[in-house]
């Protein structure tokens, strides 16, 4: 029997991890085409200590408080990413049963830090194969459906020299994975500490940044994948070969009003915009996985009351992959 509370990782204001706050909520309320799942993983990302700290880039914060609240959150449970079982099923729901277990995302409808979770039949949603368990599933989406919108998105190709800015976290690894199985050179930039990681998950070569001044560098790529905004075109153009791609993952409002500008009237396509995962991304991944193409990287496992801790950690800008927090399982 379903309870009628639950356990929620709630966001009281906006700032540092203090803000967020352990409490009972009720359990959503099914709408005909919802499912309800008991989540078993769910996963921590920039995103969420973004929206919580509302550090973004230039330009953005304006936006953000407008969809998220200016002094108040609007958006009370934050997480895009679960895994866990199906508990009941609304009256229109057919690809789905209870005890089916899922993962997937609810972008920006978020509230997946919590026990339960409602989420519509049509929405980002895929059945979790035998080989991944829940925290794994977890690990892949926001990561994973990211790397494939700006690997499809720069059109990259066997051969070609790829370069991976911040290249260790969620985004980073699963763009260094995903490009290395392509058959692309893949060139990692992070701190010294993990390079032999970088390389372990198909990185041919690697340069710290701590050492290395980018704009100096006389290398040349095909495509750059910029996952922190750390290395902007306008300063690292000269890094792109003639017909290179700049996949733009994070950048300032200015870089992406001026990206299709760029595209059109420069001498690089720059990619630009917000990935989405859908139910075709997370099945792509599903693929990924199970061949052996791509492995889940989990850095670290949490508690729901351990959250601040992984807010935490995440406002230091330092991990290998993915944050999860493993749900424990209801008293009967």
């Amino acid at each position: 029997m379903t309870p009628a509370t639950m356990k929620a990782a709630v966001l009281t204001g906006f700032g540092g991890p203090e803000v967020i706050q352990i409490a009972q909520r009720p359990v959503p309320v099914l709408k005909a085409n919802q499912m309800l799942i008991q989540n078993q993983a769910a996963s921590v990302n920039s995103g969420d200590a973004r929206i919580r700290s509302k550090t973004v880039p230039k330009g953005y914060k304006f936006i953000m408080s407008l969809v998220f609240g200016f002094n108040r959150p609007r958006t009370e449970i934050l997480g895009t990413v679960f895994a866990g079982k199906v508990t009941r099923v609304g009256a229109s729901v057919t690809k789905f049963n209870p005890g089916d277990l899922v993962f997937g995302s609810t972008e920006l409808k978020m509230a997946t830090h919590s026990e339960f979770v409602a989420i519509g039949e049509a929405a980002a949603i895929t059945h979790c194969p035998d080989e991944l368990t829940p925290a794994e599933a977890a690990s892949l989406v926001f990561g994973g459906t990211t790397a494939l919108y700006f690997i499809e998105k720069s059109d990259l190709k066997r051969g070609e020299r790829i370069l991976v800015n911040a290249a260790a976290g969620s985004v980073g690894i699963a763009v260094v994975q995903i490009a290395s199985q392509m058959g692309a050179h893949v060139t990692a930039i992070a701190s010294s500490a993990n390079h032999d990681f970088l390389r372990e998950n198909g990185a041919k070569s690697c340069i710290d940044y701590t050492v290395t001044n980018m704009e100096n560098l006389t290398d040349k790529f095909d495509v750059i994948v910029d996952c922190l905004g750390t290395i902007p075109y306008a300063k690292h153009h000269h890094l792109l070969n003639k017909q290179g791609r700049f996949a733009l993952v994070t950048g300032t409002l200015a870089e992406g009003l001026a990206a299709p500008f760029r595209s059109v009237f420069g001498m690089h396509k720059i990619v630009s915009g917000t990935s989405f995962a859908t139910r075709a991304s997370l099945e792509k991944i599903v693929k990924l996985a199970t061949s052996g193409a791509i492995k889940p990287i989990i850095d670290a496992t949490f508690t729901l009351d351990q959250i601040k801790d992984a807010h935490a950690r995440i406002d230091k800008c330092h991990k290998r992959g993915n944050f999860i927090v493993k749900f424990r399982p209801r008293p009967k």
